[in-house]
């Protein structure tokens, strides 16, 4: 089997910005039914830890879930194990792509999470020219709606869900 190098790869040529390239890990997401078990789990059974958990409420007006506008709220959970972010996510409330997901194909890997450039609108518009639409879109982490995530429609395609992050700077 041959590989093949993506454009750019191993070379100082500059991205053209309408192509989608994933270069920017962030982290890699389980999806859980508790996210305090799952984590108390994670920290007695192997040492990872310790954890940051906060809760995350998004209105209808900042969200939708297939097309459609949703409000939920999640529960999460993060830690580091070396240079990998893990998170845990619970859906909480209200419908949500997570919520179908869960009852599909239960616990387990949801999504690798991957760094873009904003505005998330470009970025998705990047996607749907490929073919790939969204899931869940949100823009509720920041007053400026450039910035946001998206569960991305890549599950059959890669065998999970991809997420990208337009995140505002710190």
């Amino acid at each position: 089997m041959m590989l093949m190098e993506p454009p750019g790869f191993g070379s100082t040529k500059m991205i053209p910005k309408n192509e989608v390239m994933l270069r920017d890990f962030h982290h890699v997401c389980l999806l859980v039914k508790d996210v305090e078990k799952s984590a108390e789990s994670f920290t007695k059974m192997f040492g990872i830890g310790p954890w940051s958990v906060a809760p995350y409420n998004s209105p209808a007006s900042r969200a939708n879930v297939y097309g459609k506008p949703s409000g939920y709220k999640l529960k999460f959970a993060n830690a580091k194990i070396g240079s990998i972010n893990l998170e845990l996510v619970e859906p909480v409330e209200g419908d949500s792509a997570l919520k179908d997901f869960l009852k599909k194909r239960g616990e387990g890997l949801h999504h690798l999470a991957f760094n873009c450039a904003p505005p998330i609108d470009e970025e998705l518009d990047k996607w749907k020219k490929l073919g790939i639409n969204a899931l869940q879109v949100d823009k509720s982490i920041s007053d400026d709606r450039r910035y946001g995530w998206a569960y991305m429609d890549t599950e059959k395609l890669l065998g999970c869900i991809l997420e990208i992050m337009c995140l505002p700077p710190p």
